[in-house]
């Protein structure tokens, strides 16, 4: 059976690779479980410096399963959202820096993934929506949260009211991305690279820093 969420740890660097191309990598329940379970093991290595979270074949994330999302049996659709909610949240929480390396489409969930992380880097060919209420769904508050948090109000309204779908550079002038690069692996490993010669306390103090400091105001 195919992996469908991947993880391997390389030189230290824990690299969280969703694998579904045939759906665009949009997610399943299946790939929620697998993906808090990676996380929980990731939480339990000490050695991993940093963790980046990819897609295949030229998408990032399509979003939430959609055939999952309006399942005919309530329960069902109720457990697939506490199970991403959980997921997305252990995510946000995880010690090590977090980087969303994206290219392709990042559209819903796949949006929620990339703010869970610390930088976010795109290709020039990304796109970037939030198609929640055109598709009769409801953006879960945490997620909303994040992403008023991220880019503010009038951006995230344009995103989940308006529907707006940005390319790579328009998601980096609004803040959703941080840097939108012709190649966003070569972009992630400069940093890798810099991140393996660091100390490990000082990689854990400057992130902490980070994650409490003041959010910036554009």
């Amino acid at each position: 059976m195919t992996d469908v969420m991947r993880l391997d740890v390389i030189d230290r660097v824990a690299l969280l690779t969703i694998n579904r191309p045939e759906k665009r990598n949009a997610m399943s329940a299946r790939m929620w479980r697998r993906l808090l379970a990676h996380i929980r093991r990731i939480e339990k290595t000490p050695a991993v410096r940093a963790v980046v979270l990819r897609g295949v074949e030229g998408s990032f994330s399509a979003g939430g399963d959609l055939a999952e999302l309006r399942a005919p049996d309530p329960a069902r659709i109720s457990g697939y959202r506490d199970l991403a909610e959980t997921a997305v949240v252990a995510l946000m929480k995880l010690g090590p820096p977090k980087f969303a390396e994206i290219d392709g489409g990042c559209f819903g969930a796949g949006c929620s993934l990339a703010l869970a992380c610390d930088v976010r880097i795109c290709s020039s060919t990304s796109q970037f929506g939030i198609p929640a209420l055109k598709n009769g769904l409801a953006y879960e508050p945490v997620f909303v949260r994040r992403l008023v948090e991220v880019v503010g109000s009038g951006p995230a309204g344009l995103l989940l009211y308006g529907g707006e779908r940005w390319n790579g550079h328009e998601a980096a002038a609004r803040g959703l991305v941080d840097k939108c690069t012709e190649n966003a692996p070569a972009a992630v490993e400069r940093i890798l690279t810099s991140l393996r010669d660091a100390n490990d306390s000082a990689i854990t103090s400057t992130t902490t820093s980070i994650r409490t400091a003041p959010r910036f105001q554009r």
